[in-house]
This record gives structure tokens, sequence and C-alpha cells, in this order.
């Protein structure tokens, strides 16, 4: 009688966990069911004196929300960190000082940004050349200065002119701050992180070239991201990521031509004059904000340094240099 109850016991067990089992099939099959279809919206907008492009992979009902709140958030951060317009960048170098407890965190964090990537590049990165951007006029004016105007900008660029006391920064007379050239990378991953925020499962933002993507490890999107030939209108290589960021600084992006020369946009604050170190730059990294400020490091010091740049900030670094005879050479270091 006792093996009998025990027999009809391990029967009961069977069948309940095979009942368990069927019930999760059915469970899972009717969520797969009814779970929203997925939808890739995009949007091409100006904002930051250039184009950007958004990406958006998510449920249909969220997707062109999201896409908003994108474009929403671009164009403020436009007005605020722009030097033209009247928001928190502009009103900083009018004034001359800034407290830092009342900055917003995207100031802050542009600074911390800036004084680190300056850190590790001889400050050839440098934000503080505002008074310089302006002599050369870019960039809705590009011209050629004279030297003098050149060497007085000079005088009041570089970040030895920005003094922090308790809680205040003061900027010396005269001084400009310009984030022109961390921007575009700094919005392109704010944007990025609100649109995963809202829900998306798939995003790419891209802003005058710098490109900040990726997705949940459900959707698995891969990115393919075209690097231009700096002298060609054809790619020079297509970078495969799944999640990170692409930023390229180059000489063709903005410039003028002068007696034959070209003088672009990027400017190297130990001389005054645009940087003559490579054609192009092209840095992989974890965030937009770093992969930008390095390339713009870099356009100015080439290869040397490039091949000082910590590990940790960068995954890959492309440099493409122009000789005298018009010939391009590749150097490279790291890999995706």
């Amino acid at each position: 009688m006792i093996r009998g109850s025990r027999k009809l016991s391990s029967y009961a067990l069977i069948v309940i966990l095979l009942l368990t089992i069927l019930i999760a099939v059915l469970v899972r099959a009717l969520f797969i069911q009814k779970r929203p279809e997925l939808v890739e919206l995009r949007r091409r907008t100006p904002v930051l004196g250039t184009y950007a492009t958004y990406v958006v992979i998510a449920q249909e009902e969220s997707a062109d929300n999201i896409l908003g709140a994108m474009d929403s958030l671009a164009r403020h951060l436009d007005f605020e960190l722009g030097v033209f317009s009247q928001g928190e960048v502009s009103l900083f170098n009018k004034r001359g000082y800034a407290c830092i407890s009342e900055m917003s965190i995207d100031l802050r964090h542009l600074l911390e940004v800036s004084f680190l990537i300056a850190s590790v590049t001889d400050s050839l990165f440098d934000p503080s050349i505002g008074a310089l951007v302006n002599v050369w006029g870019f960039p809705h004016d590009p011209h050629l200065p004279d030297s003098i105007s050149i060497e007085n900008a000079l005088f009041v660029s570089g970040l030895e002119n920005l003094a922090t006391s308790g809680d205040t920064i003061r900027l010396n007379p005269g001084v400009l701050l310009d984030f022109g050239a961390i921007a575009k990378g700094y919005t392109a991953d704010r944007v990025f992180d609100l649109a995963v925020e809202r829900g998306a499962n798939g995003v790419l933002v891209e802003i005058g070239g710098e490109i900040r993507c990726g997705s949940d490890p459900e959707t698995e999107r891969i990115w393919r991201l075209a690097v231009r030939n700096p002298r060609l209108d054809e790619i020079q290589e297509m970078i495969i990521l799944e999640n990170g960021a692409v930023a390229t600084s180059g000489d063709y992006e903005s410039c003028i031509f002068e007696n034959g020369s070209r003088f672009c946009h990027i400017l190297d604050p130990r001389t005054g004059y645009p940087q003559t170190g490579a054609a192009s730059v092209t840095v992989v990294a974890e965030r937009s904000v770093i992969a930008d400020a390095l390339a713009t490091a870099i356009a100015v010091g080439g290869t040397d340094i490039a091949s000082s740049v910590p590990d940790s900030l960068f995954s890959l670094i492309i440099v493409i240099m122009e000789d005298e005879d018009g010939n391009l050479t590749e150097w490279r270091r790291g890999e995706v």
C-alpha cells in the first residue's frame, strides 16, 4: 500500500511538471504574438550649424514621439552651448565668470571633458580659443586675418586664462569659450541617451559627422559607418559597430584657399593658424564627446599626439596624412 502511494505521487509530480512546461510555452507564445512590432524611423534636421540625422528602432506607437524628443533636446543644447545665442555659454562669456554650483550639468560635463582631453593632448584641444576662431571668421565668414590680429587673439587664448576661486570660474578679459569642437559629439551622446531612456530598442545619432549608435541585445542591430576619403568623393573605410561612437575631423569640412594654400577651420592653439597635421582623423570610442575632442586634438598634433593618447579613451584611431605631392598615407592605432 505504501509503495503504491509513492508510485502515484511520482506520476503526479511528472504530470505537474509537464503541465508547468506546457503553460510556460503557451504564455511565451502568446507574449510573442502580442508583442508590438518594431519600426525603424529616421529624421534629418538642421542643428548646431550643420545637419543631424536621427534613426530610431522602437515600438510603432512611440517611435515618432521619441524622434520629436530627440530633436527638441538637440535644439535646446544648440541654444545653451552656442557662442552666438543668448544661452548659458554666451552669458558666461559676456559676464566673464560663472558659479560652478549654478552651472547646468551639460556645461559642467563639457568643461570636465575639455580639461581631461587637454591634459592628455598637450593642450591641443582647447575650448578657450573663441577669440582666435572669431578672427578667422569660422564658420560664417572665413577669411585670412593679418598676423597682428592672430597674435592678439592668441594672447587671450589658452586654458591658463581660466581661474577657479572657490565656487567661481573666471575668464581673463577678452577670453571667449567656444565648444564648437566638442558640442556636436556631446549632443549626439545626450540625444542617444534620451532615446534609450524613452524606450528605443536601437538608435543612431549623426551630427555633422559625429556619430553615436547602439541597440539592445534583442534587437542586435549592426551599424555600418562610412569614413570619407578626405580628398575624393568616395568611402575610405567602413567601420562596423554594435555600440559606440565615431568622430571624424578633417581639413576639408570648412576651409578657404589663399594663394594655393588650404586654411581649414581646425586651429592650432600653439600658432594661431589652421592645423597642418592631418587631412583627416577618425576616432572610435565609447562615447562621441570623447571621440570628437580627441579627433580635433589629433588633427592638430598628428601621429605624435595619436601615439600618446591613453588606450582607455578609444578603441581605434585612423590618421590620414597628405604629403607635398598630394599622396595620402594612413596611420592606425587600435582596432574595433
